[in-house]
């Protein structure tokens, strides 16, 4: 069976992480949506079609993928803000059209279609669907909603290894409910506390002396808790992150860091962002009401109690930042100075009201990524150019 993951023109509304990526990149729980593809049976092939600035730099991350192929094979075509698990999608393979509060979920094509026609497409194919319950990922504090149950979920994905190291002083809570992933450590005087919902220590993870986690939460690979850090529920850690401080009800992409103390909650955090020590975000209002949101053309309601900050990837915070709830910051910037920052942070900014220079940006994200033994390519490079521009 052949697969379509299709955004749909909803992607704006998922920025700043949408900036540089596609909807399906989305994390929650253990994995992002386009990982879930690969626990699914009987699929022949994965087409991927996405925003043709996208293009280029999504090929190079899933090479083996077929990116916005001039003629769409005919299959299952799937948005990609929807969490498809293989419940889910035994439901959806049905080879019919398929919605969900009035938002396409799938719809299946017997026939090859030319790029160009299938977006268009899609408009017809919501026209007769079928009601099914799906969670879709609406805005990115979606995700932070689905975190928990998903979490819950994708545990049964994980076996346990023999081969990790668990400190005959480390304590934990309901034992059955923690996987311990290959090469893991769990040093002494951690808490790993799995009363109310599991926890993923996944591969060569390090939590480190006197950590508390409280699950559900996940680990990724070769993520380092720092000593003493606070991971409390509903947390998912994405792999190569270094993290500290208290951190509560948040998703973090892969290789950014919040090493040091202060706290982080119900904030979504892209790639590659770094938090400097003493950074706080708000993540409930003095007065209890709902948070609101801009995206750049307005405020409006989110009709979220809890809700802290949205950062893009590329990111930087100086020391002792302060985030007010409902905090918008996009791609490459700089954020520095006293008192809180504004609600709003456009993408290259630096500091208040000035714009980071392009050819020191592309230096510093080569000099981030040579400390992890990464590359900046060409092709992330020219698209960092065309987004400047």
């Amino acid at each position: 069976m052949n697969i379509i993951i299709f955004e749909d023109n909803n992607t704006r509304y998922l920025r700043p992480f949408t900036i540089n990526h596609a909807s399906f990149e989305v994390r929650c729980g253990a994995f992002r949506n386009i990982e879930r593809y690969t626990f699914l049976d009987d699929i022949d092939k994965i087409t991927l079609i996405v925003r043709d600035s996208l293009k280029d730099i999504i090929q190079e991350r899933y090479p083996t993928f077929n990116v916005n192929p001039e003629i769409v094979p005919k299959g299952v075509c799937i948005n990609g803000t929807f969490i498809i698990n293989k419940e889910k999608f035994n439901i959806i393979k049905n080879l019919e059209n398929y919605s969900y509060k009035g938002k396409l979920i799938s719809f299946y094509s017997n026939k090859d279609f030319q790029l160009n026609n299938f977006l268009s497409y899609i408009k017809d194919a919501s026209l007769v669907t079928k009601e099914v319950n799906i969670n879709n990922i609406s805005y990115l504090w979606d995700a932070l909603q689905y975190s928990k149950d998903c979490i819950i979920h994708d545990f049964k994905y994980f076996k346990n290894q023999n081969n990790f190291k668990l400190d005959s002083s480390a304590v934990t809570n309901n034992l059955e409910n923690i996987y311990f992933g290959e090469n893991s450590i769990i040093k002494g005087g951690a808490l790993l506390d799995a009363s109310r919902g599991p926890i993923i220590i996944d591969q060569y993870a390090v939590v480190g002396n006197g950590a508390v986690i409280e699950g559900p939460v996940y680990v990724g690979k070769n993520t380092v808790i720092s000593p003493r850090a606070i991971i409390k529920q509903n947390t998912s850690i994405g792999p190569m992150c270094k993290v500290g401080g208290e951190i509560s009800s948040s998703i973090i992409h892969a290789y950014s860091n919040k090493v040091h103390e202060g706290f982080l909650g119900n904030s979504y955090i892209g790639e590659w962002v770094n938090i400097g020590a003493g950074t706080n975000n708000s993540n409930l209002k003095n007065n209890y009401s709902t948070v609101k949101f801009d995206f750049g053309d307005g405020e409006f309601d989110t009709k979220e109690q809890f809700l802290g900050t949205m950062i893009g990837d590329y990111t930087r915070l100086g020391i002792l930042t302060m985030l007010n709830t409902g905090t918008y910051i996009g791609f490459g910037s700089n954020v520095f100075g006293g008192n809180f920052q504004k609600k709003f942070i456009d993408s290259f900014s630096w500091g208040d009201d000035k714009q980071v220079d392009l050819e020191k940006l592309i230096l510093t994200i080569k000099k981030m990524k040579d400390r992890r033994k990464q590359v900046l390519s060409e092709t992330e490079i020219n698209f960092i150019k065309k987004l400047y521009s």
